[in-house]
């Protein structure tokens, strides 16, 4: 086959779907990480589920439609850093496709091209040995992959540079070596395009629902680093006048923006449109701005998923100067957050990623000026940065927060009113001199800098970095005390309980607390978070 049919690239696509999650589990336990953070299989495999769920919503699939809806399923359901890259690979690669019926062995190969430079073009600063140095290696062989007689051949050849790619990753980083792994996000990379090699020699089965059946890596070195939609909503709206291209795609990325199974065209200047939302009602006052309404069902489809977004709706009267939103791990954390200030609640965090589009729903929510993002997860800020350059009506600032501790000290010396400028030194300054301790239990043996860790340790975090780790709570709570060292002008100590902290660990810590540290002022709250039993701040 030497011509890619607007089929052809969907079901290679969807097949390159089904490879990766035959082997998400294996891409999971590729996070060189013992703390439950091995999701880096679900991330890209949740990026490209939704691409495929905006495939399976076409009305017409031309090339055309099967590009926009790779390209807008994939951005809509981006995870985490390495499903943010994976989706800005697949943006780069359709837009440089637009126009073509089909698509030649030559465009193919140089779409690559334009995949690579968008993909490093999202990272301020792009890190060799993960999946952006494979998509580079297919880049770099724009010239061999050109010269190959049919998509067979092409797509073999891909395999085996990506192969080589994944085999190259830790040479390229220490963390990967010292691991003795690849990196997880090329690995993932790998499994889709040997997905499409498959479609294309023969294996046309293909099955969304299947269960991850590879065996996960059960030991790895590792060392540190730093429902969703309720409502089925279908329009028919009559436009007040000729319809202009420009008023098409403005509706048609407002509907990709607040939600997802979107089908939306224009015939004879009537809109038709349908889309799964949790704002039914931001779609009709959007829609009735460009004609008058003809027909409204709205469905309540009680859809269940593992990410949400749980946002305050009520209409305000004025527009608002400041605004904030911030990423939760659980309901106390949420409620602690609302207490602050805080305006709408991102619900995710270790090992639950919320998507760019929860995030986005999260951010048009809030009626403000300057909206304040904080991911409170180190990879989670990659989503929140693309969503905040996808905002046009309003400024969106993203504070770099990387844990809840230090999301809580922010939100402290928060005054509604105050200039941006002003509020971003605060926050940034306030994130810079508080203590954050972090407690959680390594899930698998591991070893860092020849130093063996085991499964059920606690796994104590100093500012984000190991410090201690030991069977005996007390022991690795104190190791990590005497490396903070002298904290006689520090005034407060703050304790949010996760929801698998024990009477004991509790006893434990506030004896410590008690006896060295009495001059703290000591705060605990119930944040019910999972993972981390303890999440301490000390100011």
């Amino acid at each position: 086959m030497k011509k890619l049919t607007p089929e052809k690239l969907m079901f290679c696509f969807m097949k390159g779907t089904e490879n990766l999650l035959m082997h998400k589990d294996e891409i999971n336990a590729l996070n060189v990480f013992p703390v439950p953070d091995g999701d880096t299989g679900s991330n890209m495999s949740a990026t490209m589920l939704e691409g495929c769920k905006y495939l399976e919503s076409l009305e017409t699939k031309d090339m055309s439609s099967i590009l926009d809806a790779i390209k807008n399923g994939t951005l809509m359901g981006a995870r985490g850093n390495s499903g943010v890259i994976l989706s800005q690979i697949f943006r780069g690669f359709c837009d440089s496709l637009k126009g073509k019926k089909q698509i030649s062995i030559s465009e193919f190969s140089h779409a690559i091209k334009s995949a690579k430079e968008v993909a490093y073009g999202a990272v301020m600063k792009p890190v060799e040995g993960t999946i952006l140095t494979a998509v580079r290696y297919l880049a770099e062989n724009v010239e061999l992959l050109n010269s190959q007689p049919d998509y067979e051949s092409l797509f073999e050849k891909m395999v085996e540079i990506l192969k080589k790619a994944v085999h190259d990753t830790p040479t390229m980083l220490k963390k990967l070596r010292d691991a003795g792994v690849v990196d997880a996000g090329a690995k993932g990379f790998y499994y889709i395009i040997e997905g499409f090699y498959k479609y294309i020699k023969g294996d046309t089965t293909i099955d969304l629902d299947i269960k991850t059946t590879a065996k996960p890596v059960e030991e790895i070195q590792m060392i540190p680093e730093d429902l969703t939609y309720q409502y089925c909503t279908e329009l028919v709206v009559k436009s007040y006048g000729e319809v202009e291209n420009n008023t098409v795609e403005e509706i048609r990325d407002f509907l990709h923006r607040i939600g997802n199974s979107v089908v939306f065209f224009v015939q004879d200047n009537i809109f038709k449109l349908h889309v799964h939302t949790n704002n039914p009602g931001n779609v009709i006052e959007k829609l009735i701005t460009f004609g008058e309404l003809v027909k409204v069902k709205i469905d309540n489809m009680k859809l269940q998923h593992e990410h949400f977004v749980s946002t305050d709706l009520k209409e305000e009267l004025q527009k608002k100067k400041n605004g904030l939103v911030a990423v939760s791990p659980s309901e106390g954390i949420s409620k602690i957050f609302t207490d602050f200030g805080v305006d709408s609640i991102v619900i995710g965090g270790q090992t639950m990623n919320p998507s760019t589009a929860d995030i986005k729903i999260a951010v048009e929510a809030v009626n403000a000026e300057n909206i304040y993002v904080f991911p409170n997860n180190s990879n989670i800020i990659l989503a929140a940065q693309q969503v905040a350059k996808s905002i046009e009506d309003k400024n969106v600032h993203v504070i770099p927060t990387k844990n809840v501790q230090q999301c809580v000290a922010a939100l402290i010396r928060y005054i509604p009113e105050e200039d941006s400028d002003i509020l971003i030194k605060t926050f940034e300054e306030a994130i810079k001199e508080i203590i954050t301790i972090s407690i959680t239990r390594a899930v698998r043996d591991a070893k860092l800098n020849g130093e063996k860790i085991k499964k059920n340790e606690y796994l104590v975090f100093l500012d984000n970095k190991l410090s201690s780790h030991n069977l005996d709570f007390k022991a690795a709570l104190l190791k990590t005390f005497e490396k903070i060292g002298d904290i006689s002008e520090r005034e407060i100590i703050t304790v949010f309980v996760g929801k698998d902290a024990t009477p004991i660990e509790n006893n434990i810590l506030r004896k410590i607390i008690d006896e060295q540290y009495n001059h703290l002022e000591l705060e605990t709250y119930e944040g019910g978070q999972p993972h981390y039993p303890f999440l301490i701040m000390i100011e």
